[in-house]
């Protein structure tokens, strides 16, 4: 048989009409190749079933109408126009041309044409402007259902359409079959891989067989390409756990004195999660592991005693973290428990250039044990001497090129810890994460109330300056979030510095202070002891108190504009708060022009409490997620078609894929899929 032949490889150069320009244009969208070009696939199908009486059009309405031109004028003045007078099967109308004018100067009396565009009625007459024009040839029947394609504006749609035309003559011509036709037939019964093409590209029948079939060949596609990134990461994973690592071993009596000198008890959470990282400390392979916990769950205790592990072994640890208010507050955190034990360093930005050389020293001879930091010490050059543990801290908010850095410079591959408190739905985690060390903390401290949460209009203020008094007058203090920092012209948008002002006003009797993500870091921790001390009420920030903001004693959250934040990050937020034995009380004020929609979302937070429970919701609204890739939104930049809800929709198939080809084949299909080899699998 004939082995399928990879003409898709080809470069779109060799496509009659492609110079240096139009490949560089399209390189610019990511299309190098036949099959790049192919698999470039239609967002949308163009219905363009003529418009029966154009008498019955109503304006604004989109119609599609042809007939020949009865008459053309070319106005005078300095910015001519060129008018059209068009004779349909139903009527006359008009098309206007005001600009550019010359391009369209060949459509001439007696020519027959098909245009598309939105109909103008002024007086029972008829124009459109600027519409898209098909000329009908003689014998030649224009094709009523139009791809259209995401091109960004830089390739015209026709252009695109005569260049897929000649590509997928020259794959059709050519291909015999793909490994993959058979066995995705045979299992999931789909079309072939040729088949899938042609529907996308040229679609047949009336516009909604056209569109059934359109579902059923992206849906080949998709399954294909999920298929071969899946092979990808789970030979990656082999890879990994082919490494040799650090055994970290801890007597069990050595631990239960540990536990018994904490000041609290653990959750039973907690003591799971903690028995699944010891369990894969104990061998000299790699553990890769991944904590999703709710707002204070408490995944910070576990990350001390995997470290615990860590420096008993007389191994050291790094613990990076996204910001300086939560490298500040997980150095304290750390300190406290296992000072006795090794010493803990932080590095910061705001750490002098003199003391980061003595640093490095320190860590080079092993006199460090643990290593708090943010990510600036990705870009420098701290060499360890027994690095057995990292622990990434809030991992998403980590690009994943900066990830990469951490694990690959060592003989030994250190265990990795990633924890977030941004849960990932279940659903998902059970495709992303699949023979990887997936472990939840779905239980909270005992003591922990549920927050009440209340959606309310901006026009109900007075009625939020009041509540927030009474728990002022309790002793509680609050956080005050607001969407931007500086002031804008919009002004149903709060912004913190001129917000601040009139909450200053509102409650004169209470220190008022302000955060946000412009403020040196020095004075940001400063602001957050102060608040922790009490110093301050009532504190207006922006987002960034979202991590490693721990204040006990502060019970209130009023956010302002809610409905621009996502699901998650109000979940987030809201953990910002009943951290301690009080109630809890978050306020979500939005502005009085919010859509049903978007306060129906805002409304579901009074009623779910659960991140995972949120999750979920949120990724349903989304319909793409921020869980995958490079890009830190939405799937990684090599994936073509496929989105979040993509491997939602197909879980159960992913789950069944098999791997039988010859890797040979499977090599060759990656290739054209331009599918890179990942050198370590990231979160």
């Amino acid at each position: 048989m004939k082995k399928y032949s990879d003409c898709s490889s080809q470069s779109i150069k060799s496509l009659n009409g492609v110079g240096i320009k139009t490949k560089q244009l399209f390189s610019e969208i990511g299309v190098e190749t036949l099959f790049d070009l192919l698999s470039m696939i239609p967002v949308d199908l163009v219905d363009k079933s003529e418009t029966l009486d154009i008498n019955n059009v109503d304006n604004g309405e989109s119609v599609v109408i042809s007939g020949e031109i009865v008459k053309t004028t070319r106005t005078s003045g300095i910015r001519p126009n060129y008018i059209l007078t068009i004779q349909s099967l139903s009527g006359i109308f008009t098309v206007r041309f005001i600009h550019r004018i010359i391009i369209f100067m060949n459509l001439q009396k007696g020519m027959r044409i098909r245009v598309s565009g939105n109909a103008i009625k002024k007086s029972k007459k008829l124009e459109l402007i600027h519409p898209e024009i098909e000329i009908i040839k003689d014998n030649i029947q224009l094709v009523d259902i139009i791809p259209k394609y995401s091109a960004k504006g830089k390739i015209s749609q026709s252009k695109i359409r005569k260049l897929v035309r000649q590509a997928f003559l020259i794959f059709s011509q050519e291909y015999n079959f793909t490994p993959l036709d058979k066995y995705f037939n045979d299992q999931f019964k789909t079309m072939s891989l040729l088949m899938a093409m042609k529907k996308l590209h040229f679609p047949e029948g009336n516009y909604s067989n056209a569109c059934n079939e359109y579902v059923r060949a992206r849906q080949r596609l998709v399954l294909e390409e999920i298929y071969l990134h899946k092979h990808e990461f789970l030979e990656t994973i082999s890879k990994y756990n082919q490494r040799e690592s650090f055994l970290l071993s801890v007597d069990s009596d050595i631990l239960l004195n540990f536990y018994s000198s904490l000041p609290f008890q653990l959750t039973n959470g907690q003591k799971a999660a903690v028995t699944d990282i010891k369990k894969s400390f104990n061998g000299s392979k790699p553990s890769k592991v991944l904590i999703q916990g709710d707002v204070g769950c408490g995944k910070t205790i576990v990350a001390i005693i995997a470290s615990f592990h860590a420096i008993l072994n007389g191994h050291q640890c790094l613990v990076l973290v996204p910001t300086e208010i939560l490298c500040n507050q997980h150095f304290q955190t750390f300190s406290k428990y296992l000072n006795i034990y090794g010493e803990v360093c932080m590095v910061s930005g705001k750490t002098s250039d003199r003391d980061k050389i003595k640093i490095k020293h320190r860590i080079a001879k092993g006199e460090i044990s643990i290593l708090v930091g943010t990510h600036a010490l990705l870009f420098n050059d701290y060499k360890f001497n027994s690095l057995a543990l990292v622990i990434i801290d809030e991992q998403h908010k980590f690009g994943v090129k900066q990830r990469e850095k951490i694990s690959s410079t060592y003989n030994k591959q250190p265990h990795l810890i990633y924890m977030s408190a941004t849960p990932i739905p279940r659903t998902l985690a059970l495709v992303l994460y699949e023979s990887m060390n997936y472990i939840t903390i779905e239980d909270k401290p005992c003591n922990r109330k549920i927050i009440q949460t209340k959606t309310i209009n901006d026009r109900q203020r007075e009625e939020v300056i009041t509540l927030v008094n009474n728990h002022l007058n309790q002793n509680m203090q609050v956080y005050w979030v607001c969407t931007r920092v500086e002031d804008t012209l919009d002004d149903d948008v709060q912004s913190v510095k001129i917000f601040s002002e009139t909450i200053k006003k509102s409650f004169p009797k209470h220190k008022v202070s302000l955060l946000h993500g412009k403020i040196s870091s020095e004075e940001k921790i400063n602001i957050i002891n102060n608040f922790q001390l009490g110093k301050i009420d009532i504190l207006v920030a922006t987002s960034v108190i979202e991590v490693g903001v721990d204040c006990p004693n502060a019970n209130c959250l009023v956010i302002e504009n809610s409905e621009l934040f996502g699901l998650a990050q109000l979940h987030q937020l809201r953990g910002r708060i009943g951290r301690g034995d009080a109630q809890g009380f978050c306020y979500l004020i939005h502005s009085c022009k919010t859509n049903a929609e978007s306060i129906d979302k805002l409304k579901y937070l009074e009623n779910h409490h659960s991140g995972f429970d949120v999750a979920e919701y949120d990724l349903k609204l989304r319909g793409t997620g921020t869980y995958l890739g490079n890009r830190q939104s939405g799937m990684p930049d090599n994936y073509r078609i496929s989105n979040i809800n993509d491997i939602m929709d197909n879980i159960t198939y992913i789950k069944r894929f098999e791997y039988d080809l010859p890797s040979s084949k499977i090599r060759e299909l990656k290739k054209r899929w331009n599918i890179k080899k990942a050198n370590e699998i990231q979160l």
